[in-house]
């Protein structure tokens, strides 16, 4: 029964409020980014997270993780207003966060730039052309569409890099707040599954359109929802070696915001802000 609503949900829903991406949702997504959370030409933030679930029969060890638990991953991306954009549900937890990465839907349309992303553009008060792009954390590679944060090491006693990853640490919150409320709307995600992996897969869709239906038709849409954040089991894409090099556009890409950040993009709060806290 499970699997047949799921599946009916999932069809009559996801045209709807999980529509395929296009030029302009992008677009939308890259405004509201930029009136809300102050990042220009971000089209959404993107991470993963674990499904729980119970050991899976003659699946061997593809779906057992490190810390002893069986996993499925679903790496999404989210707008400013924490609604899904974008998801992909089923990847083996025992492949490094690269290679899930870079096998996702998202991940293989960005390293063969075949995503209809907006053309890059002037931003406003800028002379250079700044791409539109994706935010992740140090997990995620440097790609000249995603933008990850700069390592300890070279943030220290730099406060442009600092500005920079303060910035984008407000941008990229969003995912976390969006798998935040849907876990703790539809608490089934914060225990074990224990049914047959396309089951799963279907349900953590369907959870991802129900979330966005239900953001869609609440009223307190717009209300931040940082307080009552409860995450799925741990973060799942934690830092590590990276497998894809960051080419010299990527570099350049990164250096464009940081200069934007600190001159014509700077908002009044930054500095203040990086000053107390930890980037």
């Amino acid at each position: 029964m499970v699997n047949e609503v799921s599946a009916a949900v999932w069809n009559c829903m996801q045209p709807i409020y999980l529509p395929r991406p296009s030029v302009h949702i992008w677009e939308k997504a890259a405004q509201e980014f930029k009136q809300k959370w102050h990042f220009p030409h971000c089209i959404g933030s993107v991470d993963g997270r674990h499904i729980v679930m119970k050991n899976v029969p003659n699946a061997g060890s593809a779906f057992f993780n490190y810390k002893g638990t069986f996993y499925t991953i679903l790496i999404a991306t989210v707008d400013a207003k924490y609604k899904f954009t974008s998801i992909d549900v089923g990847s083996y937890d025992r492949l490094n966060d690269s290679t899930i990465f870079r096998s996702s839907v998202l991940g293989d349309a960005l390293h063969c730039k075949t995503l209809p992303t907006p053309p890059p553009a002037v931003c406003s008060g800028f002379t250079y052309l700044l791409p539109y792009v994706f935010v992740g954390d140090e997990a995620f590679p440097l790609m000249e569409n995603l933008m990850r944060p700069y390592p300890r090491c070279s943030v220290t006693g730099n406060m442009d890099n600092k500005v920079f990853n303060y910035r984008l640490s407000r941008a990229r919150q969003t995912v976390e707040c969006a798998f935040g409320i849907m876990a703790s709307k539809f608490r089934a995600f914060r225990k074990p599954f224990e049914m047959k992996l396309e089951i799963i897969d279907c349900i953590g869709k369907v959870g991802c359109v129900l979330h966005n239906y239900s953001r869609a038709h609440t009223t307190s849409c717009e209300a931040r929802d940082d307080n009552t954040e409860e995450m799925f089991a741990d973060q799942l894409l934690h830092p590590s070696s990276q497998i894809v090099r960051p080419t010299t556009n990527a570099f350049h890409v990164r250096e464009n915001f940081i200069s934007c950040f600190n001159t014509s993009g700077a908002v009044p709060w930054q500095r203040e802000s990086v000053l107390r806290g930890k980037y």
